[in-house]
């Protein structure tokens, strides 16, 4: 339920809203963790955690249930999956489901059940989003659902989430049509299960 932000005027229509891919860097670019719009307003805190996520780097494993280092007892989730896939759609469900009024609690609760980069960038966002006005005065919602958990083909140990979701709100924000959204995750292997590591939004 990531990462408030202040979001901006939708693209006019038949506009691109999305950035395209860049090239891969380990595998995977993690500064490219945001939408070019805050229609999600957790994305743009992101970009503040950009050092963050590069330093923690990635793991780049060659089998989808091979996970990060165990975390640190400081770091351990309140909650873990049975499974990846679990632990996934977990996070998923709640990244996609917000309002305004639940924004800041969502992003604390997503932060609770991650680790690593996945942590640090969701209690960020919870801050920034206590201080942006322009979610309550749209009156902004988000709400979607999952079509597919994956493991990525090309570069193990990530997973390819596929979402489709719709943001209401008032003014610019009204009518918007639902759209699809593409998200990069990996796993970290804790005592008690799998928790979500890396939450990369890729459109």
């Amino acid at each position: 339920m990531t990462p408030g932000r202040t979001p901006v005027s939708p693209a006019p229509a038949g506009a691109s809203t999305h950035p395209s891919p860049g090239g891969p860097a380990g595998p995977y670019d993690t500064s490219r963790t945001m939408r070019t719009i805050t229609l999600r307003p957790r994305h743009l805190a992101l970009v503040a955690l950009f050092g963050v996520v590069i330093v923690l780097g990635l793991t780049g494993c060659s089998n989808p249930y091979t996970a990060s280092p165990r975390q640190a007892g400081a770091q351990a989730p309140e909650q873990t999956q049975r499974t990846p896939r679990q632990a996934i759609l977990q996070c998923a469900n709640r990244y996609a489901n917000w309002t305004y009024q639940t924004l800041a609690e969502d992003q604390l609760s997503l932060a609770s059940i991650s680790v690593g980069a996945a942590r640090l960038a969701e209690q960020q966002a919870a801050v920034a989003t206590h201080t942006d006005t322009t979610l309550a005065r749209a009156r902004i919602a988000n709400s979607g659902e999952v079509l597919s958990v994956a493991p990525d083909l090309a570069h193990g140990g990530w997973w390819v989430v596929v979402t489709r979701e719709r943001t209401v709100g008032g003014g610019e924000y009204e009518g918007l049509a639902p759209g699809f959204h593409v998200t990069l995750a990996q796993l970290a292997s804790t005592d008690d299960g799998w928790a979500v590591s890396q939450w990369l939004a890729q459109s």
